[in-house]
């Protein structure tokens, strides 16, 4: 065999070797399957939003928590019969029951574990002159009037008297909820203790209660000119529609941030109108008094605080988690369940404020934590010194309300810009639980708005429910869902990204992160074989072409 022969033969080898090193898979793949079980959740859209954002984050790291936003109601009602492991609602369950339902008795042990706060907010979409407004404000007692048929058209005196400017003589179309809702139930607790003169004969009346009988409501009675629609983003997205012209609904403030669409002020006892930001709801949560055993939120106190910035309808969501083995759930599930807990109690509540929602305050984390522990087959959650929560800072530094939102003053500039670090929103995500809310401009990297309010994050859609393809993170904002794409990793505890602007194909296994106190290193160490492959196919036919020439 001649020189040249014996060249070309090694060459082709090498090349080969190459060849093999690129394309065949690691030896090691990474694999969750055996350390984490899918769950199946349901109830709450109020807290969806958030929950969307996290389980997205976590499925990176091989976590499945899938979830359907059928309400709270119902998904009490899934706990109970046994169809979910886990289910999310804003109020407990209920025992007794409301006028018309049953008496919701688990027999599966369960406790409450606080989810997020938030504000409660009223959606609005109304136009004059061409432009939207964008500065409504309302009291309780007129909120109360819309939400009973007493007030039916915009112009009316006691909205100008709350607004202080002229609104066109148009019908108001108050849009509620048709499915049993948490929303509904803490809506009338308001009016309850706020404007009983008005919610308690009207609710006697709908309901054919006799005597004093005065109960908070689920399901939300209809009258005049109401429009009952299903799931939160079922009402934010027929105010936002262009049939909504005049409409009024009630949804977690996370809706309405994320189409870019105004929510009115609410009258605190302050005496100032107040939007549902995250700072506004933290300080008005610092009078809510919560069961020390249960968790359960006792809101009367929120409701009256008299602090200038404070949201008056802000309260929190719950999970109803199992604490023992009964069916469906498990010692296996249990680990997938404190590994999702864990992470959205930590890391998960540092993107609270840019979903529109306020972070649990730390007594609440720790509560939840011990929680936690009840779950069997759990992970144990962190420290609170390593759980970097921005509740207190949030809190600390909320701004003082602009003098003109003074109750009787008029801010004559008006408000025009968008509704704050999410700006406009992608397309929703599809697919199970996943929910889409309304559609409009994605926004800037980082997290920022634009004074206009048509950038910011993009944040709207839901994931796939059964596994499929996460939405696509926005830039700077690590696992926010999106409009088809993917979500970076992140560690369930930390919260920090596993690589900076890595991108996951929707449906695709996620680059491997901590979790549970595991570490995969092995997509690491095929890349570095990769690379050395390609450095040997690179540099090895000219070493040997020297050595070997005659």
């Amino acid at each position: 065999m001649t020189p040249p022969r014996r060249i070309r033969r090694i060459l082709a080898a090498a090349l080969a070797l190459g060849a093999v090193g690129l394309t065949a898979p690691p030896a090691t793949a990474p694999s969750f399957a055996a350390d984490y079980v899918p769950i199946s959740g349901a109830g709450s859209t109020w807290s969806q939003v958030a929950v969307d954002a996290w389980r997205a984050d976590i499925r990176a790291s091989g976590v499945v928590v899938n979830f359907a936003g059928t309400g709270s109601t119902d998904g009490r009602s899934q706990y109970i019969q046994g169809t979910v492991d886990f289910a999310n609602t804003e109020i407990p369950f209920q025992d007794p029951p409301e006028p018309g339902q049953q008496a919701e008795r688990p027999s599966r042990p369960y406790a409450y574990i606080p989810i997020v706060a938030g504000g409660t907010s009223f959606m609005y979409n109304l136009t004059v002159g061409g432009q939207r407004v964008r500065d409504l404000r309302l009291s309780a007692p007129t909120l109360a009037k819309i939400f009973t048929g007493q007030i039916t058209r915009w112009n009316d005196p006691a909205i100008k008297a709350d607004y202080g400017k002229a609104l066109p003589d148009i019908p108001i179309i108050p849009v509620v909820r048709s499915d049993g809702a948490g929303a509904s139930a803490q809506f009338s607790l308001y009016m309850i203790n706020q404007t009983p003169s008005i919610y308690c004969p009207f609710i006697r009346d709908k309901l054919r209660l006799g005597g004093n009988a005065c109960p908070s409501v689920s399901f939300y009675p209809a009258f005049g000119a109401s429009k009952a629609q299903v799931g939160s983003n079922g009402v934010a997205n027929y105010v936002s529609a262009p049939y909504g012209e005049g409409a009024i609904g009630y949804v977690e403030y996370a809706y309405a941030k994320r189409v870019d669409f105004p929510v009115a002020s609410l009258l605190n006892k302050g005496g100032y109108y107040a939007q549902p930001t995250a700072s506004n709801v933290a300080v008005a949560l610092t009078r809510a008094r919560v069961d020390p055993k249960t968790l359960v939120q006792d809101l009367r106190g929120v409701y009256n605080n008299p602090d200038k910035r404070a949201y008056p309808m802000s309260s929190y969501s719950y999970m109803v988690a199992p604490i023992s083995t009964d069916a469906p759930f498990n010692a296996a599930k249990g680990r997938t369940l404190s590994t999702f807990v864990n992470y959205f109690l930590c890391a998960g509540q540092q993107k609270a404020d840019i979903l529109g929602y306020s972070p649990l305050p730390k007594n609440l984390v720790e509560a939840g934590f011990k929680q936690v522990r009840r779950i069997p087959g759990h992970v144990d959650p962190p420290s609170f010194s390593k759980c970097a929560n921005p509740a207190f800072d949030i809190l600390r530094n909320a701004p003082a309300p602009n003098p003109c939102d003074a109750r009787g003053k008029v801010c004559t500039a008006g408000r025009t810009g968008g509704t704050g670090a999410s700006g406009g929103a992608g397309a929703g995500g599809a697919g199970g639980g996943g929910q889409t809310v309304g559609a409009g401009a994605g926004g800037a990297a980082g997290g920022q708005a634009p004074a206009s309010g048509t950038g910011g994050t993009t944040t709207a859609g839901g994931t796939a429910a059964t596994g499929g393809g996460t939405g696509a993170g926005a830039a700077g904002v690590s696992g926010a869902p999106g409009a088809g794409g993917a979500a970076a990793a992140v560690d369930p505890l930390t919260g920090a990204p596993a690589a900076a602007g890595t991108a996951l194909a929707a449906g695709a296994p996620a680059t491997a992160v901590e979790v549970g106190g595991q570490r995969s290193g092995q997509t690491a160490v095929a890349a570095w074989v990769v690379a050395l492959m390609l450095l040997l196919t690179a540099l090895a036919p000219p070493f040997l072409y020297r050595r070997l020439r005659p």
